[in-house]
């Protein structure tokens, strides 16, 4: 058993530190002397445990886009109704994209570089979303107007925007509010836009 934790804690401490340089580098400028140095872990054990680089990336990948889904899954099941779980979910998937600014950098990395394995997997739970939206659109809750797969990505597309953009907007257009404060007015007003667009069902 102490054999199997301290291997658990090798492959933890190895993949922080590569998650963190992949979002400070990218793929292609990290190197595994590199996560090495980070979290103090031999090459050799680092290629024991994950074989490549390119492994070890995808296990990044895949760890994070776990935690991802777990945040959006975990807010619509402990939603109460339809709307509610509708909320939830744009607000945990505000949340996610905020604080974990790893797999914010990542991504941009990820697009920069051509490498499209998270954005499969970003596709790939999306596409588990849209299929419940459009079990709600046979129940007739959720407004058939929209294709269930354009209404999510209305709904996630500006969130990752006003993420990466909303700094430069405070600079630009000199505005004193603190950024919690323009959070809380884009999320109150992003949320009334997807009410909004949903309302044949929710009214």
């Amino acid at each position: 058993m102490r054999k199997q934790r301290d291997g658990e804690d090798t492959r933890e401490r190895v993949l922080s530190a590569a998650g963190e340089l992949f979002a400070r580098n990218g793929f292609a400028g990290t190197s595994l002397a590199a996560i090495s140095k980070q979290c103090g872990i031999s090459d050799g054990l680092i290629l024991h445990h994950f074989q490549t680089k390119e492994a070890l990336y995808r296990q990044v990948l895949d760890e994070m886009s776990g935690r991802y889904a777990q945040a959006l899954v975990q807010a619509h099941d402990s939603a109460g109704s339809p709307a509610e779980a509708m909320q939830a979910t744009l607000v945990a998937a505000f949340d996610f994209w905020k604080h974990d600014t790893t797999y914010q950098r990542i991504s941009q990395w990820a697009a920069l570089e051509g490498r499209t394995e998270l954005s499969r997997q970003e596709a790939g739970l999306t596409a588990r979303l849209a299929q419940e939206v459009e079990k709600l659109q046979k129940q007739g809750l959720v407004d058939k107007r929209y294709a269930p797969v354009v209404f999510l990505t209305l709904i996630i597309g500006p969130i990752q925007f006003w993420l990466r953009y909303r700094d430069q907007f405070r600079a630009s257009l000199a505005l004193s509010e603190p950024p919690e404060a323009m959070d809380e007015l884009f999320l109150e007003q992003l949320n009334r836009l997807v009410k909004e667009m949903s309302q044949k069902s929710f009214s």
